[in-house]
């Protein structure tokens, strides 16, 4: 069976690199945005350290995935047990069922052909070929990964022909390089764009391309008297400035591409108008914004006792202890965007100085939304009720 599987698999590499061009053709006509909040992968790509990313995507990732979906090319028995059981792992992580199905097919193939080499290697071609397509599944939408799955075909059909005419580990190679293209050309190691110069209200700064590789230490800023913004996606950037709004936020950027935003003001005595320095970026850096009007679950804010919670400003001698207290609404906006619910603030309480609650801003992961319903009605009399509402989301789109 090793010389039949060297010498009878051409037309995988020509059906593999035809059906890439075709998806990436359909890719193109069929082109949907599709937004970071909605995209697993640039999700995980904005949050992560950005070498460890690129260990992850360039070299771990290719070198289990090969083994788990090509190494039963080495054909030993043991390496066909070894594919079947770690790519069935991918497979049942993104669905039991199809994992299931995955699993039973690929062992009938193993058990009932193992003495038909052309049978063999034809069924355990197109089972891992579905099964790589399909552990692929989580990277998108529906609607984009159907559009997207001539691509993963494609490669499939190519790393599997490299395994079988040469050894898996240049299937590694190649799928590492494929890899690593990818983000290379979607603007993670390179940084791609112009610099900014932002000038035109009460503050100057700059926004500035850079690696997703790049890392700066510090908590970001953006509000006061400055806004300093590092390795952030051009559309986020937008979404943070226009952080008070009370319509739902999605972004859709082009390619892994980062920005650093670092502004201040001319006069210190003024906070930065974040409005004027959003609407700039809007003008100066190919950003499009429309909206969606939508039925969702919005979270109504209400505080039984204002009095308890207010802060009262004739306790402060010092002009910037007021400046430097905390609004309410800051706080309520970051618990919304840290658990992604929408929560909607009465205008009298908008603005509103508040004592120090600070332990709100930062959330840990272990606390659950409800948990956090619990200790603001207890603690400070502060209701979020749910409540079906007509809502606008913000759609900000990066153009190119």
């Amino acid at each position: 069976m090793k010389s039949y599987l060297k010498k009878n698999n051409n037309w995988l590499y020509v059906s593999g690199i035809t059906l890439y061009v075709l998806g990436i053709i359909l890719s193109t006509i069929f082109d949907k945005d599709v937004s970071m909040e909605d995209n697993p992968i640039i999700g995980m790509i904005s949050q992560m350290n950005g070498w460890i990313m690129l260990i992850y995507i360039a070299v771990i990732a290719p070198i289990l995935e090969e083994i788990s979906f090509r190494s039963w090319t080495v054909n030993k028995k043991w390496t066909k047990y070894l594919s079947l059981i770690l790519s069935s792992i991918f497979l049942l992580l993104a669905n039991p069922y199809i994992g299931g199905i995955y699993f039973l097919s690929f062992l009938a193939v193993i058990v009932f052909l193992k003495n038909k080499p052309k049978p063999t290697l034809i069924s355990l071609i197109l089972i891992t070929t579905i099964g790589f397509t399909l552990a692929h599944i989580g990277n998108f939408e529906r609607d984009i990964f159907l559009i997207s799955t001539p691509v993963y075909i494609g490669i499939t059909f190519v790393f599997t022909y490299i395994a079988l005419r040469y050894k898996l580990r240049y299937s590694m190679i190649a799928h590492a390089l494929y890899n690593f293209s990818l983000l290379l050309l979607g603007g993670f190691i390179i940084p791609f764009g112009n610099s900014i110069i932002l000038n035109e209200g009460n503050y100057e700064g700059s926004l500035k391309p850079v690696s997703g590789l790049y890392s700066k230490k510090g908590t970001d800023n953006y509000g006061g008297y400055s806004a300093n913004i590092s390795k952030t996606m051009l559309p986020e950037i937008i979404s943070m400035l226009e952080f008070d709004s009370d319509y739902k936020i999605k972004t859709y950027p082009k390619g892994y591409s980062f920005y650093n935003l670092e502004v201040k003001t001319k006069d210190t005595l003024n906070k930065i108008d974040l409005k004027a320095l959003s609407e700039e970026l809007k003008r100066k850096a190919n950003i499009r914004i429309d909206t969606l009007v939508e039925l969702r679950e919005v979270y109504h804010l209400e505080i039984k006792d204002v009095d308890i919670i207010k802060l009262n400003e004739d306790d402060f001698s010092d002009l910037s202890d007021i400046k430097l207290s905390i609004e309410l609404d800051y706080i309520i906006k970051t618990i919304g965007r840290h658990y992604d619910k929408t929560i909607r603030i009465p205008d009298k309480y908008k603005g509103l100085k508040i004592i120090d609650i600070n332990k709100f801003l930062n959330i840990t992961s272990d606390i659950t939304f409800e948990q956090t319903l619990k200790d603001l009605e207890k603690e400070y009399g502060i209701t979020l009720t749910p409540k079906p509402t007509k809502i606008k989301t913000i759609r900000i789109f990066e153009e190119i």
